[in-house]
């Protein structure tokens, strides 16, 4: 009897769980910890299944697909925070009541309540979404760090080229 390799005994059996936990977000090396495997191995079953490998391809196209979801939800969230928008946000606010008699307009009584209400907030738009944004999605006109000072800075720290602004683009 030949014995089963990892991906028969950790990663078949659990590939709901694995759709499951890339759905809300885990990395690739968080759901071969949950598996019990190496890193190493699980991304080789991913890239052979990418690459063809029938025998791990159902894993590769699950992981894939679930993965996109919070992708998209991330995405969306930092387009929006990029922007700027404005929020409904439940608040709870303190309510003073004064009851008067009609006839006499004496105070009867006085009392306070708690009440739930709707406010509308601005979150103002977030320079640092925006740089994330536009460095990946048009780094032909706005890069993190120029080409000839990525090679000689050791540091880590860059800049952001902004593109001028010419009469004919105002």
């Amino acid at each position: 009897m030949a014995k089963k390799s990892k991906y028969e005994t950790h990663v078949l059996p659990n590939l709901g769980k694995i759709e499951v936990w890339a759905k809300k977000g885990a990395t690739a090396k968080e759901i071969a910890a949950n598996l019990k495997i190496a890193y190493s191995t699980f991304r080789k079953y991913l890239d052979d299944g990418e690459n063809g490998d029938e025998r791990y391809s159902a894993l590769s196209a699950l992981y894939v697909h679930a993965c996109e979801v919070p992708d998209q939800e991330v995405e969306a969230s930092l387009y929006k925070l990029a922007n700027g928008y404005t929020a409904q946000v439940a608040k709870t606010f303190k309510v003073k009541t004064v009851e008067y008699d009609e006839t006499t307009g004496k105070k009867i009584r006085e009392y306070e309540e708690l009440k739930t209400g709707i406010d509308e907030v601005h979150v103002p738009a977030n320079v640092t979404a925006q740089m994330f944004w536009l460095a990946n999605r048009v780094p032909d006109r706005w890069k993190y760090k120029p080409e000839a000072e990525r090679e000689n800075d050791d540091e880590g720290t860059g800049i952001v080229i902004i593109p001028e602004v010419g009469a004919a683009d105002v």
